[in-house]
């Protein structure tokens, strides 16, 4: 999203400074033909920055942080405070949750109980990129994350593909990432708390990873810790 954002501006930039140029007086002669090529050429290297940004692949959840602004979160929305730059910016979002919605505490990777989502308690929740128009606005949370602290921050995925290897398991998510999970490592499932298996994990499954610092194979992401979350 980042990378489509910075797209978005330097497209609006170029725009800027095509309507800088012509509205300035129409240069004449051999000038008059330069300044036209000119302009003809940026209007392809703009089209070419649109196309580039259409083709970008958009995230099917994002991240997003507040604090729960009710007393009693166990109903099926939750209201939470998200902060802005300034207090003007401070806005109210509604994720809309259900039994079966997961609440993880971050740094275990075990269950939590919904009873503890109480008034005051900073989340993090990956949720759905849709946003209602409505306000406030209202969005469907997949996962929500206690306890994120000292840079521990476990990424949603739902699994599109799974390629077992000699030596790691690679995970490519519906985006298209890739993450690489050493056979030795063991899974664990949410459901009981217990070990799982890689033969449990399969296309449209959901779960956690905790990303590694380090780089696997093919652009791939080491991951540290996962957790099967249905």
């Amino acid at each position: 999203m980042k990378r489509k954002l910075l797209g978005f501006m330097l497209i609006g930039l170029m725009a800027f400074s095509l309507a800088a140029c012509t509205s300035q007086d129409k240069p004449k002669g051999d000038d008059a033909g330069k300044k036209t090529e000119t302009s003809q050429t940026e209007n392809k290297q703009e089209n070419s920055e649109e196309d580039a940004q259409d083709s970008l692949p958009e995230l099917p959840q994002v991240p997003q942080m507040g604090t729960i602004m009710s007393d009693d979160a166990s109903g099926n929305q939750i209201s939470i405070e998200v902060k802005g730059a300034t207090e003007k910016d401070t806005q109210e979002i509604v994720l809309n949750v259900d039994e079966n919605t997961p609440v993880v505490d971050a740094q275990t990777g075990m269950k939590v109980e919904r009873s503890q989502l109480t008034k005051g308690t900073e989340v993090f929740a990956w949720v759905s990129n849709a946003f209602t128009a409505s306000m406030p606005p209202q969005t469907t949370a997949y996962v929500i994350l206690l306890n994120v602290k000292d840079g521990v921050l476990p990424t949603y995925l739902e699994v599109d593909s799974v390629e077992k290897g000699e030596n790691e398991t690679i995970f490519s998510d519906k985006p298209g990432a890739k993450w690489s999970v050493d056979n030795n490592l063991v899974p664990i499932s949410l459901k009981d708390g217990k070990e799982t298996t890689f033969d449990n994990i399969q296309k449209d499954s959901k779960c956690l990873v905790w990303p590694s610092n380090e780089q696997g194979k093919d652009g791939s992401i080491k991951v540290d810790k996962l957790l099967v979350l249905n």
